[in-house]
């Protein structure tokens, strides 16, 4: 039983993403159960939540203002372009419908680059800027313009334009996980409460 537990429940979970309130009561039952839920990704989650061993992954359309037909164009852009390798290889690679300032600020505030190493804090500065900039050239390249940028395409056919993220602090906690809390209705990375279970369960 305990074998198909993280397939039950990543189907349990699929089946209320919309009901924050029953999300989050499965998720304290996988908690529970000892089975992990990872944050979601953008290079390993699906739309659906996933059974990844003995874990579960936490599935893109789960998150807020993220709908299907964005989800579908992000695992394309991944499966026909390979591993985004940092947040200007995920908006070169993916299509222009997934460049939309709201859905890309959720991804970030859902911590779905998180494993590319930037802060979620820098990203949403940087966001409007960047989505700005690679509308335009997806835009260009789609009304066959892209002969105007013939000197800035790169060494690797992507286009060099690239938008810095700057070194800043991330946010404080309380400010990072509430973030998180609106954008996936629970706390998913970690719980303010954490580490006080034993305090509560008195």
């Amino acid at each position: 039983k305990q074998h198909y537990a993280p397939e039950y429940m990543a189907a349990l979970l699929t089946s209320v993403r919309d009901d924050k309130d029953k999300m989050a009561i499965y998720l304290n039952e996988c908690r529970r159960m000892k089975i992990q839920v990872l944050p979601p990704d953008v290079n390993e989650s699906a739309a659906d939540f996933t059974p990844v061993g003995n874990d579960i992954r936490f599935g893109l359309t789960a998150i807020r203002n993220v709908g299907a037909n964005v989800v579908a164009k992000i695992v394309l852009g991944r499966e026909e372009k390979g591993r985004y390798e940092h947040f200007n290889d995920f908006l070169d690679k993916v299509d222009a419908l997934v460049c939309n300032k709201r859905v890309i600020e959720s991804l970030i505030k859902a911590g779905a680059f998180d494993d590319m190493k930037h802060k979620r804090r820098a990203l949403v500065a940087i966001h409007e800027a960047a989505v700005d900039q690679y509308v335009d050239i997806k835009r260009n390249e789609a009304i066959g313009q892209d002969s105007l940028f013939g000197g800035l395409v790169d060494a690797d056919g992507g286009f060099g334009v690239s938008i810095a993220v700057p070194d800043i602090d991330d946010w404080d906690k309380t400010t990072l996980l509430g973030h998180e809390r609106d954008m996936l209705g629970l706390y998913v990375s970690d719980h303010p409460l954490l580490g006080l279970e034993h305090i509560l369960a008195n």
